[in-house]
């Protein structure tokens, strides 16, 4: 039986590993933009074909280099391309994705949008790390709207900024969240009493009840209770699958519970905070921006060692490659695996755990 050659052929950012045989051609392509050095083709790898970059030094700019190398003991498993969270790699089996294939083996993961609960609010666009979620909408004319002491109530309030969309007078503003550790776009919203003409407009548009308008000037016309503006709002919320990562950002802001993200990976990112010498080198890498420095006031303070945001962190792993002193590892738990059948396939998503 004579041995077919396996072929390798390498671009600044692109590597394919080529076999082709004569009843089938295996292609497996690697992107170096889609990248982010997690290290999880590397783990999962039966023949250890693949070996990784100075991660960090690449993404700080020190050295131009890919973050990854594929030799060619590699196999043209898959099993790479299954596990990849990132879309970075991907095996073509006579020219068809295994993407393609609805029982190929894979790690899973997936966003489930209810368009219909949706509120069109935009805080799963402003939260996503990879601009993967893209919200058009489209407001009725403020101009066509009734005119009109106001009190928004913090806890039904979702800042979900429809109501500073709608005012005519460009009276709302929220506040930005600086918090490192919460996910929410905004911390508070307040309301220039100056500018606001109580016209009602906000109160009508809230979809979660939380604004009360009294206009002690407005004719009684206006007094009368029209129907809800946020329900005239028209638009659909647009997920692009492929730039998802998975870490559920968008899922926990949601303030209408329309969005629902299975992760890939159960476990926690452990950091020993008294060696993290804050070089930044994680936080750079990091691509659902979970890794964070606290904030210390205290001239000739020792930086704070860096801290993350578990509930949004996927586990991938990148910013323990790119640790340059071994301060963080991944506990993973559980590998949400998906049609694993043969033995092979599952131990080798099994050694993902640690």
């Amino acid at each position: 039986m004579v041995a077919i050659e396996v072929m390798k052929e390498k671009s600044d950012s692109t590597i394919k590993i080529i076999r082709d045989g004569a009843k089938e051609k295996r292609v497996l392509n690697w992107n170096d933009k889609s990248c982010v050095g997690c290290g999880i083709c590397k783990d999962i790898c039966p023949t250890e074909a693949i070996s990784m970059g100075a991660l960090g030094a690449v993404y700080k700019g020190v050295v131009s280099d890919l973050k990854l190398d594929i030799s060619t003991d590699c196999v043209l498993c898959g099993m790479c391309a299954s596990a990849c969270p990132f879309n970075a790699m991907e095996l073509e089996i006579n020219g068809t994705s295994t993407k393609e294939y609805p029982q190929y083996p894979k790690i899973k993961r997936s966003i489930t949008l209810n368009q219909d609960a949706c509120v069109l609010c935009e805080q799963c666009e402003l939260v996503c790390p990879q601009d993967a979620i893209h919200v058009e909408r489209e407001l009725p004319n403020r101009e066509t709207l009734v005119l009109g002491e106001i009190t928004i109530n913090k806890d039904k309030c979702k800042y979900c900024s429809i109501c500073a969309e709608y005012c005519p007078a460009d009276s709302i503003t929220l506040i930005p969240n600086d918090d490192p550790t919460s996910i929410k776009p905004f911390s508070d919203i307040v309301v220039d009493t100056e500018t606001c003409v109580y016209c009602k407009v906000c109160e009508k548009a809230c979809p979660h009840d939380a604004i009360e308008v009294i206009c002690y000037k407005c004719p009684l016309a206006v007094r009368i209770k029209t129907p809800e503006i946020y329900k005239e709002i028209k638009g659909q919320t647009i997920i692009d699958e492929d730039k998802c990562v998975s870490c559920s950002k968008c899922e926990i802001v949601c303030p209408a519970d329309a969005l629902v993200v299975e992760k890939p990976f159960e476990g926690e990112l452990c950091i020993d905070a008294e060696k993290c010498n804050a070089c930044g080198a994680c936080v750079a890498v990091c691509p659902c921006q979970v890794l964070y420095f606290p904030p210390h006031t205290d001239v000739g303070q020792r930086p704070e060692p860096v801290a993350v945001v578990q509930e949004a962190c996927i586990l991938c792993g990148a910013c323990v490659q790119a640790c340059p002193i071994d301060v963080i590892s991944v506990k993973r738990t559980n590998i949400n695996m998906e049609n694993v059948q043969s033995l092979a396939w599952q131990s080798s998503f099994e050694r993902l755990k640690k």
